[in-house]
């Protein structure tokens, strides 16, 4: 089990850092060196990580991908959102988000996305993982859910310096747990303030009460 444990530490040094070498996983990981070099070989013979020859640095590679679309796909949180999120899109023709926790609720990763027919967008969120601690819409709304906020948790992200601007709703399971958030972004001119208080706002918790409701969520 020790064994499974470190490989999976490899792997999720790997998602955060992106690429690394052998001497920098053991050092960040505080593993043995020959034990880091063999799970990397056995990572990449099912084609989890794949080596850069010229740098003798280690990626992720099409193994992982195949293993996260697996997952997503069969989520009961993407499949049963997906028809809402496009029709959300359809709607206000801006990029719309789904963001999931994870279970240690420390992390979301954006696991599906409906992006504008606008030429201007903002750049794609999709498998990306951040911190709940990351000031964007979806991981502060969850943040605030995590910590016992009730209902459908509201928090907007208005960002001068990066000029995206958009705003999330967290939706709950059957449960009433927090297990992800609805979220719609587009260039800060598109979104004004007073917009994304008001009516975005509402329309947004519709969206997650609607998906909520699917997951089997009761008040």
């Amino acid at each position: 089990m020790r064994s499974i444990e470190k490989a999976l530490d490899v792997v999720e040094f790997l998602i955060e850092r992106g690429e690394s070498g052998v001497t920098e996983i053991s050092t960040s990981l505080n593993l043995n060196k020959n034990n880091v070099f063999r799970i990397l070989i056995t990572l990449e013979k099912h084609k989890i990580v794949e080596k850069d020859e010229a740098t003798e640095r280690y990626r992720l590679s099409t193994g992982a991908v195949v293993l996260g679309y697996g997952f997503i796909q069969k989520h009961p949180l993407v499949k049963l959102s997906s028809p809402l999120l496009k029709t959300l899109r359809i709607e206000l023709n801006e990029t719309v988000n789904l963001a999931m926790l994870d279970d240690t609720r420390d992390y979301i990763t954006y696991v599906a996305e409906e992006e504008t027919l606008k030429s201007v967008r903002v750049k794609s969120r999709l498998g990306k993982r951040f911190s709940i601690n990351e000031n964007i819409s979806s991981a502060r709304a969850l943040k605030k859910a995590v910590v016992g906020e009730s209902g459908f948790v509201f928090d907007y992200e208005y960002n001068q310096d990066t000029g995206v601007a958009g705003a999330s709703c967290v939706i709950r399971d059957y449960k009433g747990m927090p297990m992800g958030a609805v979220e719609v972004i587009a260039p800060l001119y598109r979104f004004p303030l007073e917009f994304i208080k008001g009516e975005l706002r509402k329309i947004l918790e519709n969206y997650a009460l609607d998906i909520s409701l699917k997951l089997g969520y009761w008040d």
